[in-house]
């Protein structure tokens, strides 16, 4: 089957179904969320009953994004009750937020001791790693995944409304740094380009994704930047964020409203110059965050975080493990007890 015969089959599912669950990835980002804002505007206007649900999701930060208000924490009751479930940027079951439910679902069918259970779509841009969609729509070389729902309207011959065209330009310009980041190809921008005419407001993503840091966050940036090391034979930018440094310096409202912070710290790290790879590591509540950025074509990323359970795409990935961050003479590393 080829891509646009995936996408119409997706289309065909939705027109038969009455109820959908449209998941997004743990903690999504700009993509993720509009993805789903645009998933929703179809729905609705198929008639169709909808639940959408993303774990930990920043409630401050993106409420410029159409349809994020009807994006909930909480966890559907039954997940029986769907007729499809929509996985959007997630990049792997574990990061549905319901991957032990998802499991446990597909085991109960596979086996035969429940008689139905919902169909399952996959739109993703990551790389892929473990297969449990019925149908996934997966192409790791788009810009975002927004640019994939893009395909899927053209390809069911769906009309691109302002909600729609914003949802999609969202996703576009966060994933690609707004344009910034080499995965801003010749066909994002022309699809960018096509969203501005169908009434897309540019100024208005830009005043809530660029013109909108504030003070606090500087002082976090201030800091990562006091804390980099740049190991000049392997071209390893690091730096490290300790749970109370960031408690220190980051007020908790602007905590809630800076989704895309420490994102854009490391993506400024691997554009320095002599920077192969730009690592960040943040503690945060028990765990430690790794973000990995690179602009170098001959390193993959995704394979990199990989290695410590993560994933994402070529030239942007991360990673989190059980534990603190404790500073040694050569540098940082993750232990299990906090200092």
């Amino acid at each position: 089957m080829n891509f646009i015969e995936k996408l119409q089959l997706a289309y065909k599912k939705m027109q038969a179904a009455q109820r959908i669950l449209v998941i997004c990835h743990i903690s999504p980002d700009a993509d993720a969320l509009a993805s789903a804002g645009a998933m929703l505007e179809v729905a609705a206007t198929l008639g169709l009953g909808s639940y959408a649900y993303a774990a930990k999701k920043n409630l401050d930060a993106y409420g410029f994004i159409p349809n994020e208000n009807l994006i909930t924490t909480v966890e559907p009751d039954d997940l029986r009750a769907f007729d499809i479930i929509i996985a959007l940027d997630c990049g792997s079951i574990s990061r549905t937020g319901l991957e032990a439910r998802l499991r446990s679902l597909l085991k109960a069918a596979e086996e035969g001791r429940i008689s139905r259970r919902p169909y399952i779509i996959e739109f993703d841009h990551h790389s892929p790693q473990e297969a449990y969609a019925d149908l996934e729509v997966r192409l790791p070389d788009k810009a975002s995944t927004t640019e994939i729902i893009y395909h899927f309207l053209k390809a069911n011959g769906l009309e691109i409304t302002k909600a729609l065209a914003n949802c999609i330009l969202i996703g576009l310009m966060t994933d690609t740094g707004h344009f910034l980041h080499a995965n801003s190809s010749r066909e994002a921008l022309a699809v960018s380009s096509e969203m501005l005419l169908r009434g897309a407001s540019l100024p208005k993503i830009i005043e809530n994704t660029v013109n909108n840091k504030s003070f606090s966050a500087l002082k976090v940036w201030g800091r990562a930047l006091e804390n980099m090391q740049l190991n000049s034979e392997t071209g390893l930018a690091f730096s490290a964020l300790t749970a109370p440094e960031i408690a220190e310096l980051l007020a908790p409202a602007d905590a809630r409203a800076e989704a895309d912070l420490y994102s854009d710290i490391v993506s400024f790290l691997s554009t320095l110059s002599g920077v192969r790879v730009a690592l960040l590591l943040r503690e945060e509540s028990g765990v430690v965050k790794g973000s990995l950025r690179t602009t170098d074509e001959d390193i993959d990323l995704a394979r990199i975080a990989q290695n410590w359970g993560g994933g994402g795409h070529k030239k942007a990935a991360g990673f989190t493990l059980e534990g603190y961050l404790a500073k040694t003479e050569r540098g940082w590393k993750v232990v299990k007890d906090a200092l």
